[in-house]
């Protein structure tokens, strides 16, 4: 049975740890983070050097001392050039984009080699699969880089997601095993930047739902027009209005003069408004929290996608908080966002950036 490590240990062991490798979103490698160690195959040719080297001792053949000594040499000098192959690249973190929980989540990274002369091969940057939670599933296999020298590189480090809310990323490791494989140098880095998971979209989900609150109008929200053909009026472009409601005549003379787009609304009548209510709305009772949220989070972009073709706006009501009508991409991301951290005991932070 395995002994149990006592819980102060590990939590000053985890503490020292993190002291150490703080959270930052830019590092640069240097003799302080980086680690070095032989691989499966560097401890066997050592076996086989002092095989060689003591064979030589007993029979006292000067060839064998010879290459004994040349084979020694050769995996000291790979020492050097396998940790100087890691010394002085930098990693810097690019933005994050939210995805859906279960989807893979790309976190790009940047590297860049300064060294003028020497270039910088046989990268590895991927997850830390002992970092990821329990239930995470497997890690992504790791993205391989060369650097020439004084040159910068991107990769796209795949990460699964599981479950929706502010995801604290986990720790990568870059390695190389340059030139001959004998030795392993790695640097482990913890980026500083967290990024919001949107609930799962749900692939059993019916279509949108009519009532209650489909033609639900309120005179205070904006109306979008739903007729293609709008020959009276004339407005300032709002987000989300599509393309064919442009009045490019019109916009040609206000954008010379640093004006905007205009579009076209009718004088008389207006387009029904769709509303998603997290208690009301058909298909919804008698599910659970995450899956209700699921379904919610398919619906938000199936009406977003009507809005695009019918300019039918939506809102989205949960206990606790109200998103009116709208459409376009930031108001579809609005939407999930709140989803994404809302819960049933306390309301979600309306300052909906990132931290």
């Amino acid at each position: 049975m395995k002994p149990r490590v006592p819980t102060t240990l590990r939590q000053r062991w985890s503490d020292w740890w993190e002291a150490r490798l703080p959270r930052q979103d830019q590092i640069r490698l240097t003799q302080r983070n980086l680690y070095i160690l032989p691989t499966r195959a560097g401890w066997s040719f050592a076996v086989v050097v002092a095989v060689l080297l003591l064979a030589s001792i007993n029979e006292q053949i000067n060839l064998g001392y010879a290459l004994a000594f040349l084979l020694g040499g050769c995996g000291m000098a790979a020492i050097y050039q396998t940790h100087g192959n890691l010394q002085g690249v930098s990693l810097r973190l690019l933005s994050l984009h939210s995805v859906h929980a279960g989807e893979v989540l790309r976190l790009p990274v940047a590297l860049n080699n300064q060294h003028r002369r020497l270039g910088r091969f046989g990268l590895q940057i991927g997850v830390d699969a002992r970092s990821l939670p329990r239930g995470a599933g497997a890690s992504s296999p790791p993205q391989h880089l060369d650097l020439p020298a004084g040159s910068e590189g991107s990769v796209d480090v795949d990460l699964p997601t599981t479950q929706r809310g502010w995801l604290t990323l986990p720790r990568l490791t870059i390695e190389t095993r340059y030139p001959l494989g004998l030795l392993r140098a790695w640097a482990f880095w913890r980026p500083h930047s967290r990024v919001l998971v949107w609930p799962a979209l749900d692939p059993h989900a019916p279509p949108l739902p009519e009532t209650p609150g489909t033609d639900t109008r309120t005179p205070h929200t904006a109306r979008l027009p739903r007729d293609a053909d709008m020959p009276e009026g004339l407005r300032d472009h709002r987000r989300g209005d599509p393309l064919r409601w442009v009045s490019w005549k019109k916009s040609s003379r206000t954008l010379a003069t640093s004006g905007t787009l205009v579009s076209r609304e009718p004088t008389g009548g207006s387009a029904p408004e769709r509303w998603l209510d997290y208690d009301l709305s058909p298909g919804l009772q008698g599910l659970p929290l995450e899956a209700r949220l699921s379904r919610l989070a398919s619906w938000l972009v199936q009406a977003e996608q009507d809005a695009t073709l019918s300019g039918t706006a939506y809102g989205l009501r949960l206990p606790g908080d109200t998103l009116g009508c709208g459409c376009g991409t930031h108001h579809l991301r609005r939407c999930l966002d709140t989803l994404a951290t809302w819960s049933p005991e306390h309301r979600p932070d309306t300052a909906r950036g990132q931290p």
